[in-house]
């Protein structure tokens, strides 16, 4: 059965979250992406808990590490005391940025310890079985970090050419 819901906006932060969700990204910041996502411009932290449900305390732990991670931008506007969040409306950027996060903290530090591993265990003849799995394992992640960075490489390349 269909949800009905109030207007196209409404429905595309409900399409949004769920894809965020589906990148494995946790409720909270999906949540937040969904609805900034979905606003035109920037929206104050007091309107975001609001819309959200979630205190002002919550949000900015939240946003502080999502604009490290480059997915918002917080600031303040000149004469006010309010914190904005926005969001670029580029899909294929933040895309971008998430695989640029999965690279740098999921293929690369497994790379740079792989071989210590190996090599401190290599020697041992008991080992020799499980040494031959790590090597092919490392094979297999060496192919897909290189995918990985390939793809980054073209999805920048994309965002070039539409001049963004």
């Amino acid at each position: 059965m269909a949800i009905n819901y109030d207007s196209p906006k409404e429905e595309f932060k409900k399409e949004l979250y769920d894809s965020f969700r589906a990148l494995d990204i946790d409720d909270l910041p999906s949540k937040l992406m969904s609805v900034i996502q979905s606003e035109p411009n920037e929206i104050s932290l007091g309107k975001l808990s609001k819309m959200t449900g979630y205190s002002l305390s919550a949000l900015s732990t939240t946003l502080k590490s999502m604009e490290e991670n480059n997915m918002v931008k917080r600031f303040k506007k000149p004469k006010s005391r309010k914190i904005y969040v926005y969001m670029d409306k580029d899909l294929v950027a933040l895309y971008t940025e998430l695989q640029k996060k999965r690279h740098r903290h999921a293929f690369l530090p497994f790379l740079q310890t792989i071989p210590r591993i190996i090599q401190k265990y290599s020697e041992r003849e008991k080992f020799q079985s499980e040494i031959e799995m790590l090597n092919d394992f490392k094979e297999q992640m060496k192919f897909l970090e290189k995918e990985n960075h390939e793809f980054i490489e073209k999805l920048e390349k994309w965002k070039d050419l539409r001049g963004k």
